[in-house]
This record gives C-alpha cells, structure tokens and sequence, in this order.
C-alpha cells in the first residue's frame, strides 16, 4: 500500500513538475528576429505617433480651409435698459391760436417718449463671391501641408527603421562581445590553473603567476562593462520598439555574407522611389508659391454678398409700439484697395525671394541624393571587405594561439608569448565582431538613401489593412 501511494506521489510530482517547465516555457519571451523589430517599431514607435498625429491635423486643415467657399451664417442680439434716470421729455406745441377750438388745449407732455427696455436680433448671412484667389490657394497651401506632412510620416518611418537595425545589431554586438569576454576569461582562468600547477612544483615563477592574474583583473573589469553595456543596449531597443529591456531576447543571428549580398541584390534603382525629403522639399516650394500668390491678390478687389433680417422691441416700424418688429436687407460689398505707401509691393519681392529659397534647397537636395548614394554604397563595399579580412585574422589568431599554447606546455613559448596570443585573438575577435555590424548597418542606411525602407514600411502598411 504504501508503495503505491509512493509511486502515486512520485507521479505527481512528476505531472507537476512538468507543467511547471511547460509554463516557465510558455512565459518566456519569443527571440525576436530584426523583421519583428522592424514591425514592432512601426506599430509603437512614439516618433511615428506624433509624426502621425501631425499628418491628421493637417487633415483636417484641409477640411477646414475648403469651408472658407461657404457662407457664413451669424446671429447677434441685444439688450438695452436706458437705466433709471428718466429721459427729459419733449412735446410739440398744438394750440395754433385762430385754429384750436375754445376750450380744447392740448398738454404739452402729451407725446412726450417715455424710456423703455430696447431688444434687438438678427441673422446675417456673407457669402464671399471674389476675394482675390485668397481662398483658392490658402486651400492649395492646406493641401500641400497636409501632403508634407505625410511625407514627413515616411520620413520618420524610414529612420526609425534604420534606427532599429543599428540598435538591434548594437545588441548583437554586444552579446557577442560578452560572451567573448566570458570565453576570454575562461582561456585566462585556464592558464592561471597550469601555472598554479607549474609554480607548486616548482617549474616557473610566482612573477608569471602574477602576470596572469593582472590579466584576469583586466578581463573581469571588461566583462562587467560589455554587461552594462549589453542592459543599456536592450533599454535602447526596447525604447525604440515599445517593449521593456526585460523581455528582449534577440536571435542569434550570424551576419552572412550571402544574407547581406542578397538584400544588396534586391535593392531597387536608386532613383525609382523619390526620397521623403524631396518630395517634402517639393511640397514647401509649392506652399511658397502659393504664398505669393495670396501676397499678390492684395492688389485686386474683394467682393462679398450680405443678406439678413434683424428684430427689434419696441417695434419702430410701427411707431415704437411694444412688440416685435422686423425687416430683411441684401446687398453687395466691394473692398479695393488703393494706397498702402508699398507695403504690399515689399511683401511681394518677400514671397519672391522665399520661392527662391525653396528652389534652391530643393535642386541642392537632388543633387547631394546621388552623392549620399555613392558614399553609402562605398561605405557597405569597404564594411564588407573588412568583414572578410577580420573574419580571416580571426582564424589565424586562432591558429596562432594553438600554436603558442602547445609549444608553452613543450617549453618553447613564455607565459608572455601566450597572453600576447590571447589578447591577439580576443581584439582580432573583436574586430570581427565590429566588421559583421559594421557591414550590416551600412547596408541599412544604403537601403534609406536607395528608397528601399520607404517601400518595406509601405508594404507592412498594405498587409496590415489587408489582415
């Protein structure tokens, strides 16, 4: 019996154990691949809300400007209480004498005005019918503001993600760089135990001991600073893409030379997609021009129609009688201007020399468009041969280190000859390490000056209206 209550608690034990791992398992946070912190990125990324929010609002400049064509309807009333000082009265003399009959006079304060409360209200309609284009390119200047500000929407998507990209393989980097340091360590350790050994027999000295120890020092003091900097690392990421540092766990992902090769292939002309900048440069000539145009209708009339109808209490159309009374009205209003002593011709040569200004930074912007290429396509050359030069110092120092280590343990080397084999393969790792980083966020920053991360963050919008 009590064996198998034992087997029965032992089998529990072994259920709840089981469930335990399965929900640690669960608990733990996926590996998060660079496409899922770019996707990340551009759902949480607050520099995008707000670029956002700024194309909205210009959205609904757009809607605001286009009610400027309709009229305007407005009501406006009154009250008046003259107070409690009483008017002076007037009255007109009657009694013309040889006319008014004997006995009949008539007292002078017989009409006299007695003060009372005075209501007004009405409605007033202007409909403007010619203002000077005004309103025609303040609309084409909302159109063009709400145009850049989407641009600018692209804009902040394309550097958020190359953002992204150095942040995530700056992670990278640092792990690998921690886990160099650890394996760096161990190496150092190891030796420090073989010279224990040597020196308790007597076969070198306590000095060489020492030297390694030293090294130790150095590398612990290294290894504390790549952890502290792999944490602000993941701060930075996690900032970047609206995650806490906690959660982030990175694949380990290899920089290759095929995976870089085959998004250099897939990069598209150049010249195919327009940049964000130029276009937002496009939109700010076309807003200028605009602006002149409403500078140069100062010098051509405006023209409004006006329509209403207005109460009053007492009634003045019925001789002052004490009710409502009123009456409608139209007309036509003309505004031309005729002398400003210049003002308006300065402010036009302003609005010139403004247009001017925009041409220029926007020719400037395609011409140094071309240049930023080359220069990123340069840069990506030069990561990628340093890539594969690191990466073949790094197997040489390997090879170097075995060397030294065996002809150490044969008496051939000093205990200097293989620090200085280690501290080679540690930099020349190292290197690798900054080569393989180095070659990948060239080619991102290659992608944003050729178009491409305009049309990946387009792409992740398609799917996602599409889901």
């Amino acid at each position: 019996m009590f064996r198998k209550l034992n087997i029965g608690m032992t089998y529990c034990l072994f259920i709840a154990m089981v469930l335990s791992m399965g929900e640690a398992v669960a608990q733990a946070p996926a590996p998060l691949s660079l496409e899922k912190c770019r996707e990340m990125a551009l759902s949480h990324n607050r520099e995008i809300q707000m670029a956002e929010s700024e194309a909205i609002t210009s959205d609904y400049l757009v809607k605001s400007a286009k009610t400027k064509y309709l009229p305007r309807i407005d009501f406006a009333g009154g009250w008046v209480n003259p107070g409690d000082r009483a008017l002076k009265p007037f009255a007109i003399d009657f009694n013309i004498p040889g006319v008014t009959p004997p006995g009949l006079s008539l007292p002078l304060d017989f009409i006299s005005v007695a003060p009372k409360e005075v209501f007004t209200g009405g409605f007033v309609l202007k409909q403007p019918i010619f203002m000077g284009m005004k309103i025609v390119e303040a609309n084409k200047m909302a159109r063009s503001a709400s145009e850049l500000a989407h641009e600018k929407v692209k804009l902040t998507e394309a550097e958020v993600l190359t953002t992204v990209d150095e942040a995530y393989w700056r992670v990278i980097s640092v792990e690998e760089k921690v886990s160099l340091a650890k394996s760096y360590k161990s190496l150092l350790e190891r030796l420090a135990q073989d010279l224990q050994n040597l020196y308790a027999e007597g076969m070198t000295t306590k000095n060489e001991v020492l030297k390694v120890q030293v090294k130790q020092n150095e590398v612990e003091l290294s290894l504390m600073q790549a952890e502290n900097g792999l944490v602000l690392s993941k701060m930075l990421l996690g900032q970047i893409i609206g995650v806490d540092a906690e959660q982030i766990t990175l694949d380990k992902s290899v920089i290759s030379e095929e995976e870089l090769s085959s998004r250099l292939v897939a990069l598209t002309d150049p010249y195919a997609v327009e940049r964000a900048e130029v276009a937002m440069l496009r939109k700010k000539l076309a807003i200028t021009q605009s602006a002149k145009k409403m500078v140069q209708s100062q010098f051509l009339p405006n023209v409004f129609l006006a329509a209403g109808y207005n109460w009053t209490s007492p009634n003045l159309y019925k001789g002052t009688q004490n009710n409502l009374g009123g009456d409608w009205m139209i007309g036509v209003g003309v505004q031309i201007p005729i002398l400003t002593w210049g003002d308006r011709l300065h402010q036009v040569h302003m609005a010139e020399q403004q247009v001017t200004k925009a041409q220029l930074e926007l020719q400037e912007a395609q011409e140094k468009i071309g240049l930023q290429i080359q220069q990123n396509r340069f840069k990506h050359t030069e990561a990628l041969k340093k890539m594969e030069l690191t990466k073949l110092s790094k197997e040489q120092a390997e090879e170097n280190l075995r060397i030294t280590r065996d002809n150490l343990l044969e008496g051939m080397n000093s205990i200097r000859d293989i620090l200085e084999a280690q501290a080679m393969w540690e930099k020349a790792a190292s290197a690798d390490i900054d080569a393989r980083v180095e070659a990948a966020v060239t080619l991102s920053q290659l992608e944003k000056s050729t178009g491409a991360l305009y049309q990946y963050a387009e792409e992740y919008h398609q799917k996602q209206n599409h889901k």
